[in-house]
């Protein structure tokens, strides 16, 4: 990981350093790179402090949204250039979601090789498995060099210094984590006796290549940082709800996430209770749940679908978002101008940025588990239309969810053009997945009540007739398991974000099975046991002491 991990950003952490050193009055500029910043931030000067926080860690929330890293040789764009690309071909590669309706489709640029299984990713000298690895690997390394200058004695001194060091933490912990998700088996399904990662925990361009760790060596640490920057996130004035900040819903997320993978139950229900007692969130309006495209206002061919009235489109009506990034963020995607990027562009069915037939839809077999008094149910239009600029069809069952017919002003409550639909806001963590994370690790506990108890609280919410959905009234989970009820909710209620389902799957060791789906127009099957990824060659290359589990 050598090459990776260390030399790859030398110039990336200079140039961002160097922006601020002549206010810094720094001379010559680049020296801030090393003591220079320690010393500002373990000084007493916070104007300077905060300088350097601007300069230098303040960007580090877009390294939970990263969008263009270098990677060599590219790939297909824009597909493996970012996180909200990668998440949508893990979407893709599921059970429940289905890309177009036609064999013919052949669009690579919206996925369709992940959606037919054609594209190689156990080949690991491919960039389409870089590409996987690269950003994880380049978010860790400009992490470390972070964490160099917001050093634990500037953290315990300055509430910026603190403030700088948690987003290093969180980066950092947040980057292996996706490498373990995507590189190693299921921690509770064999993994936990294999190897983890090679743990890098400095900024060091001459240090030696480091060989992997143990997968629980790898969560010890990942763990560690995160109860680092829980312990630091109270030290300043960040609570909760604060959408682009490293704050104590983001902290506790990743910790929850952390021990929900690790099978840390206890712990993974108390990092989900920090963040439910604190009263910071609450479910997402009915009216508010993607377009609610029914009665007699819609007419297929001219529809006009506010953004500022979806959640999943305009963080102003959306109460979950525990981490997000307006349409007008510097930390947004970018193609010359401000979009909320690839998610919305990908999941939106009345989008201009690709050629008709490549909208997504949810699989019939899950659509029909959806009670008909679940609001849910209306995030998915079950017949096919021809909209007004579309070429083809937009396919029946087409995604709802994240559906807009126009995009979004900077001031996040106003239509812009209808040709800019992908210019929206974004939420990448809410509130739902906490209450399903708590759920889960409640009944994984066996204490099924309590899990069904958690569960009923989203179920509450997504009502939408005379009697309140329950575990115990909701049609298709009659003579399922807590957990599986559970799972099934998890399905439905976060289709579509984060390549949950997928990563869900292989840790729950549910293969990929679309035979006997009415709308799947390919049936390609998946193991649960063929979704970890084989380390790339390029690692392998540049780092000796790297080997293949």
């Amino acid at each position: 990981m050598k090459k990776i991990f260390v030399i790859l950003v030398s110039v990336v952490g200079i140039f961002s350093a160097s922006s601020c050193a002549k206010q810094l009055e720094v001379a010559p500029p680049n020296a801030i790179i090393d003591e220079d910043i320690v010393a500002i931030m373990e000084g007493t000067d916070e104007s300077k402090k905060q300088l350097v926080l601007s300069a230098i860690a303040s960007p580090f929330v877009k390294y939970f949204n990263i969008w263009g890293s270098p990677l060599p040789g590219g790939g297909l764009a824009p597909m493996e250039y970012c996180y909200q690309g990668i998440e949508h071909a893990r979407s893709l590669q599921g059970n429940d979601m289905i890309i177009g309706e036609s064999e013919a489709n052949t669009n690579d640029l919206a996925g369709t090789s992940y959606y037919k299984g054609t594209i190689a990713m156990t080949n690991n000298s491919i960039n389409s498995n870089y590409a996987h690895w690269f950003g994880y690997a380049y978010g860790i390394n400009q992490a470390n060099l972070l964490l160099t200058y917001m050093t634990p004695a500037a953290a315990k001194n300055s509430a910026l210094a603190a403030d700088g060091r948690v987003r290093g933490l969180c980066i950092r912990a947040y980057s292996y984590m996706c490498l373990m998700e995507e590189y190693c088996q299921p921690y509770l399904s064999g993994g936990k006796d294999k190897l983890g990662m090679s743990l890098y925990t400095e900024y060091n361009p001459g240090q030696e290549a480091v060989a992997r760790s143990s997968a629980d060596t790898t969560w010890a640490f990942i763990i560690r940082d995160l109860k680092e920057a829980s312990s630091l996130v109270s030290s300043y004035t960040h609570g909760f709800s604060e959408l682009e900040d490293f704050d104590a819903g983001v902290v506790n997320f990743l910790l929850a996430r952390a021990y929900i993978l690790t099978g840390k139950w206890s712990e993974a229900i108390s990092a989900c209770d920090e963040i439910i007692n604190n009263g910071g969130y609450s479910f997402i309006a009915n009216e508010n749940y993607g377009c609610n495209p029914t009665g007699e206002e819609f007419n297929p061919e001219d529809v006009v679908f506010s953004p500022v009235n979806n959640a999943f489109t305009a963080l102003n009506v959306n109460p979950e978002c525990i981490l997000g990034y307006i349409k007008s963020s510097s930390y947004n995607p970018k193609d010359g101008s401000n979009r909320a990027g690839v998610h919305n562009m990908l999941n939106n069915a009345f989008s201009k940025e690709y050629p008709g037939g490549t909208q997504v839809c949810i699989d019939k077999r899950l659509y029909d588990k959806i009670a008909p008094d679940d609001v849910r149910k209306n995030a998915w239009y079950p017949q096919s239309f021809l909209y007004k600029w579309a070429t083809t069809k937009v396919p029946a069952y087409a995604s709802m969810k994240d559906g807009a017919t126009h995009g979004i002003m900077d001031d996040g409550k106003t239509m812009d053009k209808d040709d800019q639909v992908s210019f929206q806001d974004f939420c990448k963590f809410r509130y739902s997945e906490v209450v399903l994370m708590k759920a889960e690790a409640q009944a994984q506990s066996g204490n099924e009540a309590a899990a069904k108890s958690t569960l009923n609280t989203l179920l509450k919410a997504r009502s939408t007739g005379s009697v309140v959905l329950t575990c115990d009234n909701y049609p298709s989970m009659a003579g399922l398991s807590a957990l599986q009820m559970v799972q099934l909710q998890w399905r439905i209620e976060m289709w579509g974000e984060n390549g949950r389902e997928y990563f869900n799957n292989k840790r729950w060791n549910i293969d990929v099975n679309r035979s006997g789906s009415s709308n799947h127009w390919n049936q390609y099957s998946l193991s649960w046991k063929e979704m970890t990824l084989p380390i790339p060659l390029k690692e392998l290359e540049n780092n000796p002491l790297c080997e293949q589990d």
